[in-house]
């Protein structure tokens, strides 16, 4: 388990976008740590979480299959207000600073966050792919920050399970996984809608993300057995107090300190 600590709210120009060729700035959510404070104790928690994701993948035997294509994480909680997209963007980034392709594709179409952490306004999303109003590649939203393309949700459909569980959904899938080396799913809560059952059978794996002193043992367990069968790979205490949570050892001249 990976505990992350609270991050405060605000926005801060950090992050470039390509669109139609053209470069811009992007305001984003200053919760999105691992680029805003890289170096901080939340940044540095992503950073093991996204490691033991990779380890955990690794002990399975198709992982290293060549032909397999990229790898599908779906991040999904009991209910609403646990922090997935948090989580789930903040792993994306920095699996993308690591150097890997990646893609985040929001799968909540009916309260999809992921463009506003992003500041990318109204825009073309999952929802319309599915819908076959839109391809895929007009959906992406590319950004210069590491090898990161971003699908929003859309416009909210009125059968969001419907859409997922199209086969244009997994077809969608099928071409990510071609073009990308890490595809993270941010997923609606897994207790309240028919939407995460349906989503998280499409991943390799499955992180429950759990909000600190809040979530009740029972929630959880629910929500486990909610996912029936699907590959859990792990979860994350999301919200921790920050003076639980031990800095990153400073690094002296190269080396690592003892932080003392």
């Amino acid at each position: 388990m990976t505990s992350i600590p609270t991050a405060m709210s605000g926005r801060t120009p950090y992050l470039e976008r390509i669109e139609s060729g053209a470069v811009e700035t992007m305001t984003v959510d200053e919760r999105l740590v691992a680029i805003t404070d890289p170096q901080g104790a939340a940044a540095e928690q992503y950073r093991m979480l996204l490691h033991r994701l990779r380890y955990a993948r690794s002990l399975r035997g198709n992982a290293t299959d060549p032909g397999a294509g990229g790898v599908v994480i779906a991040v999904t909680s009991s209910v609403r207000g646990e922090g997935v997209s948090l989580t789930t963007a903040n792993l994306a980034l920095t699996a993308a600073r690591s150097g890997a392709r990646v893609a985040l594709v929001d799968c909540d179409l009916r309260r999809g966050s992921t463009a506003a952490l992003f500041g990318m306004g109204a825009r073309a999303g999952l929802a319309e792919v599915l819908a076959g109003k839109n391809e895929i590649g007009e959906a992406l939203g590319n950004y210069h920050e590491g090898k990161l393309a971003i699908v929003p949700a859309g416009k909210s459909p009125a059968e969001s399970a419907a859409l997922l569980a199209s086969p244009r959904f997994a077809q969608t899938l099928s071409l990510l996984r071609q073009l990308f080396d890490e595809i993270y799913l941010d997923v609606p809560p897994a207790l309240a809608t028919a939407d995460a059952a349906v989503v998280v059978h499409r991943a390799d794996g499955v992180v429950l993300v759990v909000r600190a002193d809040e979530t009740p043992r029972e929630q959880v367990a629910s929500a486990v057995r909610s996912l029936d069968g699907a590959p859990l790979w792990g979860m994350v205490l999301n919200g921790v107090d920050p003076s639980r949570v031990p800095p990153p050892l400073p690094v002296v001249r190269g080396q690592l300190g003892s932080g003392r």
